[in-house]
């Protein structure tokens, strides 16, 4: 990284020539391994394989599995990328692991288990999978942030109008972040908003009630075209990492530094009638998963009577 993008540095005898790839780490790193696609196998460093696991990845797996590769390499690869694949040991993921102690570092290392494990698929490494089989995970516990109704109304108070449509029609519905910024004008049926979950790839239809028809006119306006919904400016669709940055900027303007976009899905599964309304909503196939995940707000109870 330097002046504000990523390069690939090649060192010919006393010579450096610096390429500039993108300012983007996931295109970056795919660039990478394009020009890096070239070299004897045996030499690829484990910045290579990652990089050449995500670019063969991205036409069979989910953008939100690949911005989460992105995001997991990044950490993985400042410790193990300059290390040739043959050279990392076990010991050395396990030890990885328990140093980064937490959610993150068992994402990391399952994405470094599975990049090993395409080398050897696809013939190009035969050797043992360091990252497989470790016997130990950092606990992973359910995030349990629940935005007040206080919150959001200061939330929606710093928006912007098409973001304060945007979080408005969230929290309605429970869309994930995927579905709601692919979301298109002609989801609009005469039953409701039909969508595809993007993580299930099941069809879901959120039946029309007088507040979402107003929330989603008050998105849409009068457009009829087949466009996205929410746009970023210039009227492009949003991408994961500019919609990110928006979101980031938003909640720092409300003093609301601890939430995440994806908050907005758990209140509407915590302020669902019960557990089964919740669990449609979501689109969830195992109740237990809303339960531990989405039904997160306190209940309050009376106290004793004093005698």
């Amino acid at each position: 990284m330097k002046h504000g993008a990523y390069y690939y540095v090649a060192r010919t005898g006393g010579r450096v020539k610096w390429t500039r790839l993108s300012t983007e780490f996931g295109e970056a790193l795919r660039k990478w391994a394009d020009i890096e696609g070239g070299r004897v196998t045996e030499d690829w460093t484990v910045a290579q394989a990652v990089g050449h696991y995500i670019d063969v990845s991205t036409k069979r797996l989910k953008p939100t599995t690949i911005t989460g590769y992105e995001f997991s390499s990044k950490q993985l690869l400042a410790v193990f990328g300059n290390m040739r694949v043959s050279e990392v040991k076990k010991s050395q993921v396990y030890s990885y692991v328990v140093k980064r102690g937490n959610v993150a570092g068992n994402r990391e290392r399952a994405l470094l288990s599975a990049t090993y494990g395409h080398l050897a698929k696809a013939g190009i490494y035969e050797g043992d999978n360091p990252a497989a089989g470790l016997q130990f995970r950092n606990k992973e516990t359910a995030r349990r942030r629940y935005i007040t109704d206080a919150e959001f109304i200061t939330l929606l108070r710093a928006s912007t109008k098409e973001m304060r449509a945007l979080l408005k029609l969230a929290y309605a519905t429970g869309m994930r972040q995927t579905d709601i910024l692919s979301l298109c004008v002609t989801a609009a049926r005469e039953e409701g908003i039909w969508y595809i979950d993007s993580k299930t790839n099941t069809e879901h239809l959120i039946e029309w009630t007088f507040e979402l028809r107003g929330i989603w006119q008050e998105a849409v306006g009068g457009r009829t075209e087949p466009s996205p919904v929410f746009r970023a400016r210039g009227g492009a669709a949003y991408t994961t990492s500019g919609f990110r940055a928006t979101f980031r900027a938003l909640r720092k303007r409300a003093g609301l530094l601890s939430i995440t976009f994806h908050d907005v899905r758990r209140k509407s599964g915590s302020d669902a009638d019960d557990d089964a309304h919740a669990q449609h909503l979501l689109g969830h196939t195992d109740p237990k998963v809303t339960r531990k995940h989405y039904r997160a707000k306190v209940k309050s109870v009376r106290p004793i009577k004093s005698v």
